[in-house]
């Protein structure tokens, strides 16, 4: 129900592909991850559009002038589309991950990555990338422990092309009271640093408690 004026292939199309292979042997497993996904929502082509830009020449906002809008064409933000009205970004996804069972404990790593692109200019981007990696041991038949470290990284366009940097660790214990009761306590510390939009951050945080599974 859009106007003749109005642009063909659809007010929104969004489609995406994934593939995954996972391995285990004995003690050992393996996984491999990548998805692509892609979102388009055009321009409504009656309606007159202003791009509000920041010092840095970035763009901040998109202003409609609702008068010239056709009738039928969906608002920014309707449900299923995109948030602005000529969105057209591609999202690609990467994770991989490896555990081995070595007896008196369990090893673990993992990788992560995301890059979400502008489709007309792909100077224009945000990325994010992460690892980990940790250990899980029964230290008694009744007290189990864990620990891992990650580090992190993003990156965007922008003045400077601003990055931050982060890390994280994390200590944690079990007491198995039952087969199905544990007493648990956490504790984890992560911290970023600064970039030319923002201060670098720190916190800390832990949790105790008790967990029943029925």
């Amino acid at each position: 129900n859009l106007a003749s004026l109005s642009t063909t292939g659809g007010i929104n199309n969004q489609n995406g592909w994934g593939l995954g292979v996972n391995y285990a042997i004995q003690k050992f497993y393996a996984t491999a991850n990548y998805q692509a996904l892609t979102s388009k929502q055009a321009y409504n082509p009656n309606t007159a559009y202003t791009v509000n830009t920041n010092a840095a020449g970035t763009a901040t906002s998109i202003a409609a002038n609702s008068a010239n809008t056709n009738a039928g064409f969906p608002a920014a933000g309707y449900a299923g589309g995109a948030s602005t009205p000529g969105t057209n970004v591609q999202d690609n996804q990467f994770y991989v991950a490896a555990t081995y069972d070595f007896g008196i404990l369990k090893a673990y790593a993992q990788y992560i990555s995301r890059k979400v692109t502008a489709q007309q200019d792909t100077g224009y981007y945000a990325k994010r990338t992460g690892e980990q990696i940790g250990v899980r041991s029964f230290i008694t038949p009744t007290i189990e422990a864990w620990g891992s470290a990650g580090l992190g990284r993003y990156s965007a366009f922008g003045a400077g092309q601003p990055t931050a940097n982060f890390n994280a660790w994390q200590l944690g214990s079990n007491y198995w009271l039952s087969k199905r009761t544990n007493l648990y306590a956490i504790f984890g510390s992560a911290q970023t640093s600064s970039t030319s939009y923002a201060d670098g951050v720190s916190s800390n945080n832990y949790a105790i408690g008790v967990r029943h599974s029925f």
